[in-house]
């Protein structure tokens, strides 16, 4: 695993997110301090609940994370994603955002292999998504599971995930919303898994569509739209839960005040009977 540790050290990244979150404090407002004992309820992954929604992206946790890593991994996604919202107001440049997003997961100690932004196809009728984001995972997994077998389920999480989304209804409402705009869809699929060795593993499937709804269909189920142009962003991403410890208090006391800012709801991922 040596070829997927961060170039950081354990100390780098501590300054690194100190500097983040000192960054963040100075805007944050009076109002959001006082509300804090509110925010942090039901901020924790369960069991039950192993998948969720952190704004227009979708994080599964396969069946080997336990309790604590689900929630590290939680924690290092939402604050990436917290930071390129807050970098690339509004999300309207997706590349911009994109690195915003890999840059503070750099800074948190992960390991990232990222293929940036490029375009997958130029027009459709129909745009499946499933088979969007399947076809985007399966080039992380393949690129990755020479190195790493177990790389292979981050697929399998991926597609039940989403089909987890599906069966939930209320979620996959909200999703529809958030995740489309009036000249398009962006969105983000991320499963992860733990390896025998503790070392967690993600990866990130991210779709910038832009082109309008046909039929005004759901995302994930009978959306259509004449799409001008898909672009796509994949990243394979390795954290060692080791490192946490050093800054675990000043990320969760930070997110326990923003949490809500991107946190819209939890899910099941595995199939109900």
């Amino acid at each position: 695993m040596e070829q997927f540790e961060s170039e950081n050290s354990v100390a780098q990244s501590v300054e690194l997110i100190g500097a983040r979150i000192n960054r963040r404090k100075a805007l944050a407002s009076a109002r959001r301090r006082v509300r804090r004992s509110i925010v942090q309820l039901q901020d924790s992954p369960t069991q039950a609940m192993d998948a969720l929604m952190l704004g227009d992206a979708l994080v599964g946790y396969g069946n080997n994370m336990s309790l604590n890593n689900m929630a590290i991994m939680e924690n290092l996604m939402t604050m990436a994603i917290m930071e390129a919202n807050f970098e690339v107001p509004g999300g309207k440049n997706t590349l911009k955002w994109y690195d915003a997003f890999i840059r503070c997961l750099q800074d948190l100690g992960c390991f990232v292999a990222d293929d940036g932004y490029s375009r997958y196809s130029e027009s459709s009728l129909r745009v499946d998504m499933d088979n969007v984001i399947s076809d985007i995972v399966k080039g992380i997994v393949d690129g990755a599971k020479a190195s790493i077998p177990a790389a292979a389920v981050l697929g399998t999480i991926a597609s039940s995930t989403i089909d987890g989304l599906k069966q939930d209804k209320g979620t996959l409402d909200l999703f529809d919303t958030q995740a489309k705009s009036a000249d398009g869809a962006r969105l983000s699929v991320i499963p992860c898994e733990q390896l025998p060795n503790g070392i967690l593993i993600a990866s990130c499937a991210s779709i910038k569509q832009s082109g309008s709804s046909n039929n005004g269909g759901v995302l994930f189920v009978n959306w259509q739209a004449s799409a001008r142009e898909i672009l796509r962003g994949k990243s394979f991403v390795t954290f060692n839960p080791a490192r946490y410890e050093a800054f675990r208090q000043d990320i969760e006391e930070y997110l326990g005040e923003h949490r809500k800012e991107v946190l819209k709801q939890r899910f099941s991922r595995r199939k109900r009977a």
